[in-house]
């Protein structure tokens, strides 16, 4: 996962809010903030420890229609 972009610049280099989300407890607080922002476009990159399931899921290799809701 190391080859992803910086999402949060990229969305600043368009002119746009980014913001970088690490820990579960800063969550609430960042949503809050986005959802105040209502007359700009906000990127929020939430990062996830890769152990962790993270729902709707479709697995690799996998159609839409076989989305794992829980």
């Amino acid at each position: 996962m190391d080859a992803l972009p910086d999402f949060v610049k990229l969305a600043e280099a368009y002119g746009h809010v980014g913001m970088r989300i690490d820990k579960p407890s800063d969550v609430e607080g960042a949503l809050k903030e986005a959802l105040a922002l209502k007359d700009r476009l906000v990127f929020m990159d939430f990062i996830t420890d890769q152990t962790e399931n993270v729902f709707p899921m479709i697995p690799g290799g996998k159609g839409l229609s076989e989305m794992i809701l829980e």
